[in-house]
């Protein structure tokens, strides 16, 4: 550790004396309306330098001393050009304006960040080319859309779980303005809880990642929400066939504090009561989302965002039948409260700090009038982290932060009432401690090599108040307990994650790209299924379940050609993966206090190779994506020992997406996937013997015994699937407020039967044993209405 701060203050004092020769500048870019615009690229034409702007539209780099010829540019605005004489440290505002005629209706990511810049694995996926991509039920969902990226797959048409270069969906740190979310799905499932009209842009990190996140293995899945306006009040809506949204946002004080407030709520559970016969009495489901933001500008160098979430799912079934009633119910959803205040300290040094607080919480019932079972569960963080950002020259860009996080687990909360008495029962409450603090610096090797090192540095520990029951090896409580104090120690963690990218430049056009990456994590999801149910329970590392380890290899070659119309990247990576957890079969996860007994460790490993080509420009614009990958686990208690693949182990994957500019007022949109079958485990036999006799009509009792080969040695059948819409706006160059326009589409567009799931049965005209396929979605018509005024 001492080595590696003399290195970053060596470097530091080493270039103090260059500061002299050079100025800061620093520049917000926005719209017209004063709105920032992240992502946009500057380029300084003297020293051929490039910029991208952060989520507030800002940059700031340090310049030499005279004139300088600088072009800012953003997709579906027009490109700006000036000139400036820097000789002193100066700041300013550019707006650009927007091209209606524009034409790169689909991008990914911009140029300068693709080929220039050291980070790589990264894509990043605006609002506009999502609104535009075919979904199921007209629903715009951010994590569908990443799935269409190379390394990137979800579990299949009823899930929002993100499976990441072979990762589970636990270990993808998904992040909404900087707060972790545990559960991103409603609906068990189908739709994620982002609602389109509040997100701004989403990014995926698959490699390479910053020094500055932590906690995951696999990815960073960061979604940000739109900044506010604050000139004046707005409008936007939409009308679907299962939901409908609504937003309004604008100024509080004029120019310098804005809101934004966005809702959303499906009406499934309205339809479900009207088709369902009366006999069977109230039954729906619905989802709805509150999104709320506030901005302040307090001034040039500082503003503070505060944002609030909240999602819940409810399902309800009751039978009124025989004057019995009998009902289930499960509510589950997200609340989360964020705070970030980004401040300039000076031209050259920036930080952020955000302090958050989220919970996910489950709860159910389900019984008779006069006889209720109860259960819930759920987690709860507070945290606190803060980057700075130090651009010491044009060469140097040193970053370094903390952060602190308190979890608070609910196992599991059950309880019976009947109306006159109550039972309950709760297993213990659980806390842990997380800290981190990082470092890293960027550094340019003359005009070709860059070169960012960073380490993080993480402690967890789990800390009382709490009661742990002791079990010997088969499972069996001993009848002995130890109880720890608020606070006391129970289980320390500590992990070095170093992190290495480096970047060499072939020429202006293309480069290549490499990077290492070690990411340690401290929560785990245990559950029993293929997706992330909401009964699905987060537990910590602890004396028996040691914190998950990875490492990662990558290197890629990235290019763009024809006046950066189009862009190609090919990457090759490598990852282990060790204390991998599995849940061992038919094991119970409610109210068990012995859920660490039930689970089993291994290893596990993911490679292959990623294809990437994109058209950003013209009438036709989108991209293909190819990915061919081997993932596979091994565990001593499983298979023999003998290493099985993934359950989302996908050899071949194939997205394609087409956005084509029919005329002013018409956009076509195409999606086609392709993606081998999951492996799955079946019998591959069943014996079937007489175990008694029934003595009441002296028939034989059969008992029946699957045969089971190898894990996960059968596929799925291949996946594939089309998607086509429409979108029409009536008067896309109208100056009047009132603007609308209908998106139609088509899901499935020829009817493929993709096997949901796949469970055994007997032919008894054949008497042999087969698998019957379950199928979800058929071709599926969608219609949405979207208004802003």
């Amino acid at each position: 550790m001492n080595k590696f701060l003399f290195f970053f203050l060596s470097i530091f004092f080493f270039y103090t004396r260059a500061q002299a020769q050079q100025v800061i500048v620093a520049i917000t870019v926005a719209d017209s309306l004063g709105s920032p615009l992240p992502n946009s690229s500057i380029t300084i034409a003297k020293s051929k330098q490039y910029y991208v702007t952060d989520s507030s539209g800002r940059v700031s780099f340090p310049l030499a001393i005279g004139n300088h010829s600088i072009s800012i540019s953003h997709t579906g605005f027009y490109k700006k050009t000036f000139r400036i004489n820097s000789n002193t440290d100066t700041s300013f505002v550019i707006n650009l304006t927007v091209n209606v005629n524009a034409l790169q209706a689909v991008t990914v990511t911009s140029t300068n960040r693709f080929v220039g810049a050291n980070k790589m694995s990264t894509q990043i996926i605006d609002v506009a080319t999502l609104k535009k991509l075919p979904v199921v039920f007209g629903e715009v969902d951010p994590l569908k859309a990443i799935a269409l990226l190379p390394g990137v797959k979800n579990g299949g048409d009823a899930s929002s779980g993100i499976y990441v270069r072979g990762g589970g969906p636990d270990q993808n740190l998904v992040l909404l303005d900087g707060t972790p979310i545990y559960n991103p799905n409603h609906l068990l499932g189908f739709f994620s809880i982002f609602n389109g009209d509040a997100v701004k842009d989403i990014e995926v990190i698959k490699g390479g990642i910053p020094a500055e996140y932590g906690g995951r293995l696999s990815s960073v899945i960061n979604v940000e929400t739109r900044t506010t306006r604050k000139d004046s009040i707005r409008y936007t809506g939409g009308v679907g066939l299962i939901s409908s949204r609504l937003g309004i946002e604008g100024p509080i004080v004029k120019n310098k504090v804005g809101f934004m407030l966005n809702v959303r709520r499906t009406y499934a559970d309205a339809l479900a009561r009207l088709a369902a016969p009366q006999e069977v009495g109230s039954n729906g489901y619905f989802f709805y989302d509150i999104n709320a933001k506030v901005d302040w500008q307090l001034n040039n160098n500082n503003n503070l965002a505060l944002l609030i979430y909240h999602g819940q799912d409810d399902f309800l079934f009751v039978n009124e039948r025989f004057g019995r009633r009998r009902e289930f119910n499960t509510y589950y959803g997200n609340t989360v409260i964020g705070l970030r205040w980004q401040q300039r300290i000076t031209s050259r040094l920036q930080q952020t700090t955000n302090v958050t607080y989220n919970r996910f919480n489950l709860d159910s019932r389900f019984g008779f009038s006069s006889l209720q079972f109860l259960f819930s569960s759920g987690i709860r963080d507070y945290s606190v982290q803060t980057n700075f950002n130090y651009r010491v020259s044009n060469q140097l860009q040193l970053k370094w932060g903390g952060q602190y996080l308190r979890h608070r687990f609910t196992p599991g909360a059950g309880g019976v009432t009947t109306g006159l008495q109550d039972f309950k029962s709760q297993l213990q409450n659980q806390f842990a401690n997380e800290w981190a603090a990082y470092a890293s610096a960027a550094y340019d090797i003359g005009a070709r090599w860059n070169i960012s090192a960073g380490l993080r540095y993480s402690i967890f520990e789990q800390v009382g108040p709490t009661t742990l029951q002791q079990f010997d090896a088969e499972g069996n409580a001993l009848g002995a307990s130890v109880t720890y104090g608020r606070g006391q120690s129970i289980a320390q963690y500590q992990n070095p994650e170093p992190r290495l990218n480096l970047l060499y430049r072939i020429d202006s056009k293309s480069s290549i790209k490499a990077s290492y990456t070690k990411t340690a994590q401290y929560l785990h999801l245990a559950t029993t299924s293929s997706a992330t149910f909401p009964s699905d329970l987060w537990v910590p590392s602890s004396n028996k379940v040691q914190p998950s380890i990875a490492h990662q290899f990558a290197i890629g070659y990235f290019t763009n050609w024809n006046d950066n119309t189009y862009e190609f990247s090919v990457e090759a990576y490598y990852k282990s993966m060790d204390n991998q957890i599995e849940i061992k079969p038919g094991a119970q996860l409610i109210l068990n206090q012995n859920l660490e007994g039930e689970m089993i460790f291994g290893s596990g490993k993911a490679y292959g190779v990623e294809l990437f080509v994109q058209k950003k420009k013209g009438r036709l614009t989108g991209w293909l994506g190819y990915t061919l990958s081997r993932t596979e686990r091994t565990f001593a208690a499983l298979n023999n020992g003998q290493p099985f693949p993934f359950r989302y182990d996908r050899t071949h994957d194939v997205s394609l997406v087409a956005n084509y500019k029919i005329n002013r007022k018409w956009d076509a949109n195409f999606v086609f996937v392709y993606g081998t079958g999951n492996a799955l485990t079946l019998p591959n036999g069943r014996f079937v013997y007489m175990t008694g006799v029934n003595v009441a009509d002296q028939q034989p009792i059969f008992t029946n015994i699957n045969r089971f080969d190898a894990i996960n040695s059968f596929r799925m059948p291949a996946y594939h699937r089309a998607d086509i819409s429409f979108t029409y706006t009536r008067k896309p160059n109208s100056n009047k407020r009132f603007k609308s326009s209908w998106n139609f589409g088509i899901y499935n567009l020829y009817n493929r039967a993709n096997p949901f799931f796949i469970y055994v049965d007997v032919d008894q005209d054949q008497q042999k044993v087969q698998g019957k396929k379950v199928y979800l979605f058929p071709i599926t018509p969608s219609a949405t209405w979207n208004f802003s005024f």
